[in-house]
């Protein structure tokens, strides 16, 4: 089994890391849609740089870890930790400068060397407990 696609996530999760926006846009396809969890609805790539803006301003030093990978005919799903520090507004929460630790999966189909369409759950209700705008459950 080839590790394209796993590569090709490395690269990605790489480009993000380093604020690579060029880079990152490469690694899709032009008609490159993603499927978010924090999202009303399907983002096409325009749309897709809109949120990652979004969330690189409200966390500037964002991390991402790849805590594991698989990859089966064409399609990388991928398990991961995002760290960084509240220094911008998150979701109409202010900045509070704290720590936030949010861990997701995500599932990637690759078309031709490129990310054509994305699928991403996270722990947008966690991140929002770690800012203080939502109390610890019971």
């Amino acid at each position: 089994m080839s590790d394209e696609a796993k590569n090709l996530n490395a690269r990605w999760i790489q480009a993000f890391n380093e604020r690579d926006w060029a880079a990152e846009a490469a690694c899709r396809t032009p008609d490159y849609v993603a499927h978010v969890s924090a999202a009303p609805g399907p983002l096409d790539g325009n749309g897709w740089a809109a949120f990652m803006g979004q969330f690189t301003t409200a966390f500037p030093d964002a991390q991402i870890t790849i805590d594991g990978a698989v990859e089966e005919r064409g399609v990388v799903a991928c398990r991961w930790t995002i760290t960084g520090t509240h220094r911008g507004e998150f979701q109409g929460v202010p900045p509070t400068g704290r720590q936030i630790t949010m861990a997701g999966v995500d599932m990637s189909r690759v078309v031709d060397g490129r990310v054509a369409e994305h699928w991403a759950q996270f722990d947008v209700a966690g991140v929002l407990v770690q800012v203080g705008a939502i109390p610890v459950p019971a």
